[in-house]
């Protein structure tokens, strides 16, 4: 199989909130990330499919990644598929519906999608 051609990148480091965004207001593939932790804690990035910005909280996360104190997510893959749009949330907590926000400069995104 061809690897498919990255043509976005998603960047941002993280606000004092739970940094809820719109990345993609239609379907897409979500082809990798390198995600970095600085805080003392674990922290959660949660994937939504959607095409509006999620509602962290109240929006069931499609995906949910744990990246640990001081480390890092990273992988490159064929591709996840969000048939509505794919949005971005950040949290203290690993629950649906926490909305325990992040510190700045806690977490930082490079999210590679088409």
């Amino acid at each position: 199989m061809a690897a498919s051609v990255v043509s976005n990148v998603y960047r941002v480091i993280s606000l004092a909130t739970t940094n809820a965004a719109l990345i993609k207001g239609a379907a897409g593939r979500v082809q990798g990330w390198y995600i970095f932790n600085t805080s003392a804690n674990t922290r959660f990035i949660k994937l939504y499919n959607k095409a509006t910005a999620p509602t962290v909280g109240t929006d069931t996360p499609f995906l949910t990644l744990a990246v640990p104190s001081g480390g890092g997510a990273n992988v490159w893959i064929d591709g996840i598929t969000f048939s509505a749009g794919i949005g971005i949330g950040m949290t203290t907590a690993a629950a649906d519906n926490s909305t325990a926000a992040v510190s700045a400069g806690d977490v930082i995104v490079n999210l590679f999608y088409v």
